[in-house]
């Protein structure tokens, strides 16, 4: 019996390791994307400002290519919003499977009905 829970208690501390170390890497990969969509968000905001600024001057190929190049960030935007999204689910999954993992159910043993036993021999000996 000892021996078995020393196996199981092995076969544990790698899967809490690998565990962690997943919620590490996919914690980084989410920081590094929200860094991004934060750039992406500067880059649109300055592009709307050049956006403008042509408008005023009345340079219509800047402005047109101003709202390409807007088009664009925007899709590229919306594509990290997409992975952000899933990653800070997969972040939220992954801590509640580290601070779950330690809670383990307790091992109930199988305990016969005694009562229902006392009933029987009652029986036979009337």
């Amino acid at each position: 019996m000892e021996n078995m829970s020393a196996t199981k208690n092995a076969m544990k501390k790698p899967a809490m390791r690998d565990l962690k170390k997943e919620l590490r890497t996919t914690t980084i990969k989410f920081q590094k994307a929200c860094e991004q969509m934060n750039l992406l968000n500067k880059q649109l905001s300055d592009i709307a400002k050049r956006m403008k600024l042509a408008k005023a001057s009345g340079d219509r190929r800047t402005v047109y290519n101003l709202q390409l190049r807007a088009s664009v960030t925007e899709g590229i935007r919306a594509a990290f919003y997409e992975y952000v999204y899933m990653r800070a689910e997969d972040v939220t999954m992954l801590r509640r499977e580290v601070k779950y993992s330690n809670w383990r159910k307790p091992e109930v043993e199988e305990v016969e009905d005694s009562d229902s036993e006392d009933e029987e021999g009652e029986e036979e000996m009337a």
